[in-house]
């Protein structure tokens, strides 16, 4: 049973995590936090783009030069968050989303875990069945390595449309392929992206690319410019489509009035210059 404290921990956690996150450009973004009586209430940005499984969906798996820019988009987005001692630990093509310029944005930081660093690991089996790692399978401690694992299996759905251990509805045999086998690939799957894979899914978190040596310099990124892409002047894949919703459409409902609790309210310049030129 969750306690009151325990929810209050969780909400004000995640809150934290949020406001980090609004320096990264691959990170969602929040724009106000605010409390009612019964309610906390998060707005963050509106990412028309859709999810990264929505377009694996749809296309099955994604040509390679797809997968390379998404790839490092999500490096740096991971980057950050470790650098910041944020371990994500729900790391999925659901929880990646495209904004209205293509660029990709993590999302669902709510079972995200700050303080974590080299010296204090956490554990807790969190995360989604099929995508988490080995050490959060066995209940053992663990940092930031389980994030570079989940990445490895989101490389793989998108380069050879599945991941690479059984993927069925049986957990048993789920939990017994992440922990004793090795990676299955399809033949004609780019040489690149199979090596950036297996190193991504090393049983070890300590020899896990990403924990161990500098994945940005791994023969996949060959012809990534680090440097722009992290500034956001690399130019997208393709662009999902422009926001459908104009400003005049966001609007709050008629005598909806939030109520503040101090220590807990926040609203970004960005969200106050909006509200203004919106009337609201």
């Amino acid at each position: 049973m969750i306690s009151k404290r325990d929810n209050e921990d969780t909400i004000l956690r995640e809150r934290r995590i949020l406001l980090a996150a609004r320096h990264c450009p691959f990170l969602c973004h929040l724009y106000a936090a605010h409390q009612s009586q019964h309610r906390a209430y998060f707005i963050t940005e509106y990412l028309s783009g859709g999810s990264l499984e929505d377009l694996i969906r749809m296309c099955g798996c994604l040509n390679i030069g797809n997968v390379r820019f998404y790839t490092a988009e999500m490096v740096c987005g991971l980057q950050f968050l470790h650098g910041h001692n944020i371990v994500h630990r729900d790391i999925k093509p659901d929880n990646i989303m495209l904004d209205a310029d293509g660029h990709i944005r993590i999302i669902d930081l709510g079972l995200a875990q700050d303080g974590v660093s080299s010296s204090k690991n956490i554990s807790g089996v969190t995360g989604t069945f099929h995508y988490m790692a080995p050490e959060v399978h066995r209940r053992k401690r663990y940092g930031a390595a389980v994030d570079w694992w989940s990445l490895g299996m989101v490389v793989s759905r998108m380069a050879a449309g599945r991941t690479p251990f059984y993927n069925g509805p049986v957990k048993q045999m789920a939990f017994k392929a992440i922990i004793n086998e090795k990676p299955k690939f399809p033949s004609w799957l780019d040489a690149d992206v199979k090596h950036l894979i297996k190193k991504l899914l090393r049983k070890d978190p300590q020899t896990r690319l990403g924990v161990s040596g500098n994945i940005k310099e791994h023969p996949f990124f060959t012809t990534i410019g680090w440097e722009d892409l992290e500034e956001r002047r690399a130019e997208p894949p393709f662009t999902p489509f422009r926001p459908v919703l104009e400003n005049h459409h966001l609007q709050w409902p008629e005598h909806t009035v939030l109520h503040p609790v101090a220590g807990f309210t926040y609203g970004s310049p960005s969200w106050t210059r909006w509200m203004k030129r919106s009337g609201l």
